[in-house]
């Protein structure tokens, strides 16, 4: 069982502690509830551009300061943005934690963006895209993929956003998105580790309790269409080795469907023994590397099949050995075996948060941001139990044949001929 206690600040800010005292050391973490579906669909990549523009300095701290300060008294930090959620942590040691959270609520405090670090990190993000997306071997999956789940909500567009969008923020547009979503209404703070409950609490006051409300109340709407159609193209691109992916809409994260699909997921392509490794990799040598993955969002979520299809092999014989693993989900769901190891995996995941104060801090910000309630941390592992071979059969036939999907298949890019 995972301690924690919560507590409201004086602004609102909602406090989320959890003692762990192995280690001398703790974890700052600052979550907000906002990502790339929040964004305006001409404004798309401002929420990760506002991660990167947040260590580049703030009312106190110089630019460039930030992570210098940090490393010279032991400590790290790093932050990253969903589709949902844009998350910042430091690790600091215990006897460091004043540090820690001065320098975490310093940019919070007033608006920390220059005109100078805008067009600093807007070249870093440009660059960030052209490395990571735009020329790396299947890296315009997310897009491709997004473009054709979704027609109309914030889920359509990549996170990392367009680069004409990104190249077009003035300074106005990122001080609105500051001051509308990152407000102490919108926040989990959540400190982890070698703390005393009291001192914590004292000390979330006094750096972050005078932080102003700026913007009004956030309303989201979810607006999106069914899939009318099964979706299936050819993505040419520069690889060696073809692939075939696809995907499935869900439900949302936190349903007893995703928590359904996670099962299934681990069930079917977790280990040497699973079926997916069996007969995609080790019988058929079909594929290089075969799995299942279920990306939890906060109003639908994404199943998908990736298969890497290896040399001398094709995306046929590959999509007709996965059309079967999934028929025979619907029909037979999962053995009681491959049940228990995903429940054990599961539990090691589990006992995983509990010893890593970073996963663990993580977590119960995004439990307290999205569901009100961090003891979700404890639950998990009752609601894996509680999932019945039914259940597993039922959500097969509802969502992977009753749905409908998008396939890609990544080729080659075909050779010019002179």
């Amino acid at each position: 069982m995972i301690e924690f206690r919560e507590s409201v600040l004086k602004n609102g800010i909602r406090l989320v502690m959890s003692r762990k005292s192995e280690i001398p050391n703790v974890i700052v973490n600052s979550g907000f509830h906002v990502g790339s579906k929040d964004e305006d669909p001409s404004k798309t990549g401002l929420s990760h551009l506002l991660e990167h523009l947040m260590f580049s300095g703030s009312a106190n701290i110089p630019d460039g300061k930030f992570d210098e300060i940090l490393h010279a008294n032991g400590g790290e930090s790093n932050a990253f943005t969903t589709q949902d959620y844009t998350s910042y942590y430091l690790s600091i040691p215990s006897s460091k934690i004043e540090l820690g959270m001065w320098l975490d609520s310093d940019r919070l405090s007033e608006f920390p963006v220059s005109e100078e670090s805008l067009e600093i990190q807007r070249k870093v993000v440009m660059e960030e895209k052209l490395q990571v997306h735009d020329n790396t071997p299947y890296g315009s999956l997310e897009y491709e993929s997004a473009i054709r789940l979704f027609s109309k909500s914030g889920y359509r567009w990549q996170i990392i956003g367009d680069e004409k969008h990104i190249a077009g923020f003035t300074l106005e547009d990122v001080k609105k998105y500051y001051e509308k979503y990152y407000s102490p209404r919108n926040m989990v703070l959540t400190i982890a580790g070698d703390i005393d409950y009291d001192d914590t609490l004292k000390l979330a006051e006094k750096y972050y309790g005078d932080i102003q409300n700026n913007g009004g109340d956030i309303v989201r709407e979810y607006n999106e269409e069914d899939l009318k159609e099964n979706t299936e193209e050819d993505i040419e691109d520069n690889i060696s080795l073809p692939a075939r992916f696809e995907f499935y809409r869900i439900p949302r994260i936190g349903s007893k469907e995703f928590y359904t699909s996670r099962l299934i997921s681990v069930g079917l392509s977790s280990g040497e023994s699973s079926k997916v490794y069996q007969e995609l990799i080790r019988n058929s040598n079909i594929s290089t590397e075969s799995f299942l993955m279920s990306q939890g969002m906060e109003f639908e979520s994404i199943f998908s099949f990736n298969c890497f299809v290896n040399e001398g092999k094709t995306i046929m014989e590959a999509s007709t050995v996965m059309d079967s693993i999934l028929s025979e989900l619907a029909e037979k769901g999962l053995s009681d075996s491959d049940i228990q190891k995903s429940i054990n995996k599961v539990i090691t995941s589990y006992y995983s948060k509990i010893q890593q104060s970073l996963r663990l801090a993580s977590s119960l910000s995004f439990y307290k941001l999205f569901f009100d309630d961090c003891n979700m941390i404890n639950k998990e592992e009752e609601i894996f139990k509680q999932i019945t071979n039914e259940e597993v059969k039922s959500f097969a036939r509802r969502y992977l044949f009753d749905n409908k999907k998008v396939v890609l298949n990544y080729v080659p890019k075909r050779k010019v001929k002179k």
